[in-house]
């Protein structure tokens, strides 16, 4: 069991590093609790005498995929919206009213 718990707490750590580095604010609570619950899923598999090298490999395997990137893992990074007033940009005309 202490190698899945390291293993939650490595995913953890990746989590919260990646959002704090990239978008500089704490995580929201949902993706901890997403993370946690796989994990804790691992866990229970580990209750499987048998199936806990399986299990603790699983995990660290998540670890992995998650800190080298993977899109399966970590799902689609959506590029940021443009900023207004920035050269290039493109500018929306709005008709004013009463105008033909």
């Amino acid at each position: 069991m202490a190698g899945i718990t390291l293993a939650w707490l490595i995913g953890e750590a990746i989590i919260i590093w990646r959002q704090v580095n990239k978008q500089h604010h704490p995580p929201i609570p949902g993706t901890l609790l997403a993370s946690s619950g796989f994990f804790a899923l691992t866990a229970l598999l580990a209750e499987y005498r048998p199936a806990r090298p399986v299990a603790t490999l699983l995990a660290f395997g998540i670890d992995i995929a998650a800190y080298l990137d993977a899109p399966l893992v970590t799902g689609p990074t959506a590029p940021p919206p443009p900023a207004r007033g920035v050269p290039g940009a493109p500018v929306v005309q709005h008709p004013q009213p009463g105008t033909p």
